[in-house]
């Protein structure tokens, strides 16, 4: 059986301890919205400090322009 992680007694409950997020799963999370094909339709455009990690490491992986 997988770890749980650490209880919380004031909590009641189990929890995990914080992690950064995957950009390129909620760069995908943000397709499917933007593509229809999730149970609700996106919210609004993107942004936040998320945004612009995930568009500075494009950028950086794009080659320089003579």
């Amino acid at each position: 059986m997988k770890a749980v992680g650490r209880y919380d007694s004031a909590l009641q409950m189990f929890v995990e301890e914080p992690r950064e997020p995957n950009l390129r799963r909620l760069a995908f999370l943000r397709w499917l919205g933007e593509n229809h094909r999730l149970e609700h339709p996106v919210n609004g455009p993107a942004s936040g400090e998320l945004v612009v990690a995930l568009a500075q490491a494009e950028i950086a992986e794009l080659p320089l322009a003579s």
